[in-house]
């Protein structure tokens, strides 16, 4: 039986992207190769659409252009080992278990009712005013958590993941929505009152989704999809138990692992700060975390080294993802990929063209999961044909943001996601069973909305 389930288990993430690695490498060959003009700023010229000799790329050239895609990704890796490295030096503090622990004694048993609805809130407003990929590194925090309340590692994983990314599809100052405003002739961060509306509807959907789930496990563990609930040792439940008081040092902890978010939040928004200011905010973050603590050089270093190393499998696996992105790029596909879908689209009403490039930047986004490489590829196809048709350039910005925020947590090529498996240690097609019906919803929803705004001429300004 033990030889016969091996044989049947899902593929590890990293075999799923080698997998889809070969298929993209299959569809250069089948696909005819297609060719956009670029202007001097790098943007696609509308119109100028055109197929070129075939350039398939080879499952040996793919392995070759290994090398390259790796190293492309230099600043997302940095990002990442300093992130977790702070994260790191926060969690073995215990800061997250005190907090946690005090909170559960405090509220007794609507602790998950209040804890995961807030948790929630913070990391959708994290998510919106300038979601990244290190924020995924929260998830040690909700493993935590889960292990502290007696819950699945899908709710550990959720309880952070799920938010930030949430907030992020309809964040009003995210980077995603700045460059399709600037691209679009529109002012940055126009629009804010209705965006700040979605992003509500969606924060209490997400709180109420997480927190539906956890007190459903929590009820009855059989119901969980991941089949397992985490729980302390007895050494710890004794020590959880005698927890009856807040630490300062951990509410300072707790704000410090925020902080360096907030102010790149602000940064980014107004000064166009780019990922080193937040890579410098971070370290500076830890090293405080390390005089609160009273930590030796050594021993922070210790606990510094141990978060960034945790990064080295999930670097690998951001380095497979960006493969995927290169092969079908160097194959010349994506553009035949995206002029055949607006060919389709720009047949369609005004509404219901706006409805159809939200759904293709959703699929889309299942292949190229990064929102500013497909900026130049997409808005200025999809600009004249929303001129035409008479589709408001607001309502155009925001079906690229949501189209590109509301399947990542879904495409295994989204390194973010594989990230969050990994810390997790959750399988991907048990998070497929949690998180597919919730997307469904919201993709459901985002549909009525780009109606409704386009409907009514949305403008935004």
């Amino acid at each position: 039986m033990k030889k016969e389930k091996s044989r049947l288990a899902f593929p590890h993430v990293m075999i799923l992207l080698i997998l889809l690695a070969l298929i993209s490498c299959l569809l250069t060959y089948i696909i005819p190769a297609g060719t956009y003009q670029f202007d001097e700023n790098g943007y696609v010229v509308p119109g100028s659409f055109a197929y070129v000799e075939n350039t398939p790329v080879s499952p040996v050239q793919a392995v070759i252009k290994l090398t390259s895609s790796i190293a492309s990704m230099g600043t997302t890796y940095a990002l990442l080992f300093i992130v977790g490295g702070m994260v790191s030096v926060m969690i073995s503090s215990g800061a997250v278990e005190n907090l946690v622990d005090y909170s559960i004694f405090r509220l007794e048993d609507k602790s998950l009712k209040v804890l995961i609805p807030c948790i929630s809130v913070l990391m959708s407003i994290l998510g919106g005013l300038a979601g990244n990929d290190a924020m995924i590194t929260f998830v040690a925090c909700g493993m935590l958590l889960a292990r502290r309340t007696k819950l699945d590692r899908i709710s550990g994983m959720a309880i952070f993941y799920l938010p930030y990314i949430t907030g992020q599809a309809i964040g009003p100052t995210v980077l995603m929505i700045l460059m399709c405003q600037e691209m679009a002739g529109i002012p940055a961060v126009s629009g804010l009152t209705v965006r700040i509306v979605i992003w509500i509807v969606f924060t209490a959907f997400v709180a109420f989704y997480n927190t539906h789930y956890a007190l459903k496990v929590a009820k009855d563990p059989s119901k969980s999809i991941d089949g397992e609930i985490l729980s302390l040792s007895a050494e710890e439940q004794m020590k959880a138990e005698k927890t009856t008081r807040l630490k300062i040092s951990s509410v300072v902890s707790i704000l410090m692992m925020i902080l360096p978010f907030v102010i790149y939040a602000y940064g980014s928004s107004r000064y166009s700060w780019g990922f080193e200011y937040l890579i410098s905010l971070a370290f500076v973050s830890a090293i405080i975390l390390g005089i609160v603590f009273h930590y030796t050089p050594n021993d922070w270093a210790k606990r510094f080294c141990a978060g960034a190393a945790q990064m080295g499998p999930v670097c690998l696996l951001i380095g497979f993802s960006k493969l995927i992105s290169v092969i079908l790029a160097d194959g010349h596909v994506i553009n035949t990929i995206a002029n055949a879908a607006l060919m389709i689209i720009q047949r369609m009403g005004a509404s219901f063209s706006a409805i159809g490039m939200f759904v293709f930047t959703t699929l889309f986004n299942l292949l190229m999961p990064s929102g500013p490489a497909k900026v130049p590829i997409l808005m200025p196809l999809f600009t004249p044909v929303a001129d035409i048709l008479g589709i408001t350039r607001q309502v155009l910005c925001t079906c690229y943001q949501l189209g590109d925020g509301l399947t990542n947590f879904l495409t295994p090529v989204s390194s973010v996601l594989a990230t969050g498996l990994i810390l997790s240690e959750t399988k991907y097609s048990k998070w497929l069973r949690y998180a597919v019906p919730y997307a469904l919803i919201l993709i459901a929803f985002s549909c009525v909305c780009i109606f409704s705004l386009q409907a009514a001429g949305w403008t935004g300004i």
